[in-house]
């Protein structure tokens, strides 16, 4: 590939290497990649945020790739400090809750939240990083004296980040590609105090869609959004996995059923409660799960902790905390089944879940709790390898996993998922297919 004009790109990624989660894998893949096909990236990010996860080795996957770094200014994360007094003093008040209760209370297992967060809803209108993305036209500026570039390539969520992009395009002259991991308008999370709140979200998208040159996103329904909302180009770049990194699929044979989620629980948006439950009424009917166990690679949420104990399960479900993505990958290869949680609800259809591909990769069947009409369900049939259990359907759940123990305990659960299919998710691949849209933007400049 010979990149059109300067080869120079902007990337601008609000979490970048060392910080870590499923949307930095897509972007460090991207960012590494384009550099082999010939591209000069220059990355602008922010530093990482305090309590978020941090993966050290990724540094590695984007060795002598230049970074620039502002302050991440995360909005949340002012208000927890502030709050952070009032919950020790709260704490010393016989009975008192504790002002900004994480996600333990029942408020949060109902979908409300950490305090800060819900402020912040109020002052932060499209993200929480909105006051670091404020600085990107100027800090874009700058950088473009030192080193033009041809292109800028923005990836949210957060959406403030592409909001930032297209007003620097504006000020450069540059052209933008909005790359969209999650819907926008769309976007399970996206609960306002206000319908002035609400408009100002939807009117945000607006105006980086009519300015952006193109949108790659990682679904058909989000691609689907961003053309509604004036896009003029959207392609679909779904997420992936790079063969590299993938662990061969290997569980223990001789040992109980295993099943194995990436990730994190979210109220309202991935809550195991009735996956639980289901699991809970098969372990009591079917002596071969009397062992069970479900790997959880994330944090305990105590509120997900709670879910598990309510039903019996707290001798079944272990929860590892974070990890680093090599070290997660090998918990997941060592199970039967990777697990899936996404609540049937508006938006839920066009989301698929990034560890979904990293399942696809390792090659172990998939078992999806969630809608069974969505680009998530879709990826699991296509790959002839899992099964797809109705969010809210206790009894598919409970017939599911049981039939599992079942097919274990008779030679071992199989998985013959379709090459054609995971050749669809190389991460090389599918880089390619940015490059070229970027090339098109440039030349049609």
């Amino acid at each position: 590939m010979h990149p059109t004009r300067s080869g120079r790109l902007l990337f601008i990624a609000h979490e970048f290497p060392p910080s870590a989660g499923g949307g930095v894998q897509r972007l460090t893949k991207f960012a590494r990649y384009l550099g082999e096909m010939g591209w000069d990236i220059q990355v602008l990010s922010a530093t990482p945020v305090p309590g978020r996860p941090r993966d050290e080795t990724l540094l590695g996957e984007v060795d002598g790739i230049r970074v620039f770094r502002r302050p991440a200014r995360h909005i949340a994360g002012y208000i927890a400090g502030v709050l952070r007094p009032l919950k020790r003093m709260k704490a010393v008040v016989p009975g008192a809750a504790a002002a900004g209760a994480s996600s333990g209370t029942p408020g949060a297992a109902e979908g409300r939240g950490p305090l800060s967060g819900r402020i912040s809803r109020w002052l932060a209108v499209p993200d929480d990083a909105v006051l670091w993305a404020r600085d990107i036209p100027v800090v874009a500026a700058r950088m473009h004296r030192e080193a033009p570039f041809a292109a800028i390539v923005a990836s949210g969520p957060p959406y403030s980040a592409l909001v930032g992009a297209v007003r620097a395009g504006e000020r450069l002259q540059v052209p933008v590609i909005a790359d969209l991991r999650d819907p926008w308008s769309g976007n399970l999370h996206a609960v306002w105090p206000t319908t002035w709140h609400q408009r100002r979200f939807h009117a945000l998208e607006r105006e980086v869609m009519e300015r952006v040159a193109g949108v790659t996103a990682v679904s058909e329904v989000i691609a689907a959004e961003a053309i509604a909302y004036g896009a003029k180009r959207a392609e679909v770049i779904p997420n992936g996995f790079d063969a590299a990194d993938m662990p061969a699929w290997s569980p223990d044979t001789s040992a109980p059923l295993r099943i194995a989620f990436l990730g994190q629980f979210s109220p309202g948006v991935a809550d195991p409660a009735g996956f639980f439950a289901g699991v809970a009424a098969a372990r009591g009917s079917e002596p071969l799960l009397a062992d069970l166990r479900i790997d959880v690679v994330g944090p305990a949420a105590p509120w997900a902790v709670e879910s598990a104990h309510r039903v019996g399960l707290g001798d079944a479900v272990v929860f590892h905390g974070f990890k680093p993505y090599a070290e997660a990958l090998r918990v997941i290869a060592a199970a039967d089944a990777g697990l899936i949680v996404l609540a049937d609800s508006p938006g839920s259809k066009g989301v698929y879940s990034g560890k979904l591909f990293d399942y696809v990769g390792i090659g172990i069947p998939i078992l999806l709790y969630g809608p069974p009409e969505g680009a998530a369900a879709d990826v699991v049939r296509a790959t002839g390898c899992g099964a797809v259990v109705r969010y809210g359907d206790l009894a598919q759940v409970e017939a599911a996993v049981i039939a599992l123990a079942r097919e274990k305990a008779s030679g071992g659960v199989q998985c013959q998922s379709s090459q054609a299919v995971r050749a669809t998710y190389d991460r090389r691949e599918q880089v390619r297919v940015l490059s070229r849209m970027i090339e098109d933007v440039i030349t049609a400049r």
